[in-house]
């Protein structure tokens, strides 16, 4: 009898814990479910936004070029059209989440030099980083498989971040590391402000960016964008923050370890600046 109330007892516990089981995969499941829902309508009002954007755009360009405007008409011309602008910005950021949480992966191609791809990308933010006083310094080496294109586009948001934040006179450093086979890390690390441990997890969040995590309202999407191309690329986004320094950066599937590498950049002078490189658009974090 003992033996078959152990059964008995036992094969209950069984029936319960495969409830509870199928009811945690329900409720996964309808999670899924909404969260593509919620993907495919961001995309479609993104989608749907790109062409009256662009229709007002061109209008209010084409009515900018009429003669006889008055100052004040062309002022508020040209601060609507940067406003047009900044939402085309945020459409296209949209669009690109959508699709990248959607399924959609990195295009591949081989990448001798993720040392050569960040100095490219420090080119472009040479004139910001000489009005702020920093320099930037590139640490590592590493070479893989990856979506170049992509992967300036993470760095150009992370050092445009530290660079709102960082303390003047410091330097900006991008890291490089083989962190173990198959995997390398790339970050971007700044002194300044220290952010709150329990504001870390949420910088990656959509219309989440340092400022917010700071204290202060702002809008951004570049590190949620930072965690996108992390993911296309089988990685993960990562953030820490201390009194030395706050460190940001994403792991990428696909690379490998190379020489040690390091370059040094301070900001030349204004006449010295070359023409920075077409990096693809992005809106500041």
């Amino acid at each position: 009898m003992t033996v078959l109330s152990s059964l008995r007892s036992a094969g209950g516990l069984l029936r319960a814990l495969r409830q509870r089981v199928d009811q945690l995969t329900a409720m996964l499941e309808r999670q899924r479910r909404s969260q593509a829902q919620v993907e495919a309508f961001s995309a479609n009002v993104a989608h749907e936004l790109r062409t009256p954007l662009a229709t007002l755009i061109t209008s209010t360009e084409l009515t900018l070029r009429e003669a006889g405007l008055t100052p004040g008409v062309s002022d508020r011309l040209g601060a609507n059209l940067e406003e047009l602008r900044r939402m085309q910005g945020i459409v296209g950021d949209m669009l690109f989440l959508s699709r990248a949480y959607g399924g959609q992966r990195a295009r591949r191609a081989r990448t001798e030099s993720l040392a050569a791809l960040a100095a490219e990308v420090a080119e472009y933010h040479e004139a910001a980083l000489e009005e702020a006083g920093l320099s930037l310094r590139i640490e590592g080496e590493a070479a893989g498989d990856f979506d170049a294109g992509l992967l300036k586009r993470a760095l150009s948001n992370l050092i445009a971040n530290a660079t709102r934040y960082a303390t003047a006179g410091s330097v900006l450093r991008v890291g490089i590391e083989g962190v173990r086979s198959g995997q390398v890390r790339l970050w971007v690390a700044n002194t300044g402000p220290v952010i709150a441990a329990q504001r870390l997890p949420r910088l990656f969040d959509r219309f989440m960016s340092g400022e917010a995590a700071a204290g202060d309202e702002h809008l951004g999407l570049g590190l949620s964008i930072v965690d996108a191309i992390a993911r296309m690329h089988g990685g993960a986004p990562f953030a820490r923050s201390d009194e030395r320094e706050t460190r940001i950066g994403l792991t990428l599937s696909g690379g490998m370890s190379g020489r040690a590498y390091t370059a040094r950049r301070s900001p030349p002078s204004p006449a010295a600046l070359p023409t920075p490189p077409i990096l693809p658009p992005s809106v500041p974090p």
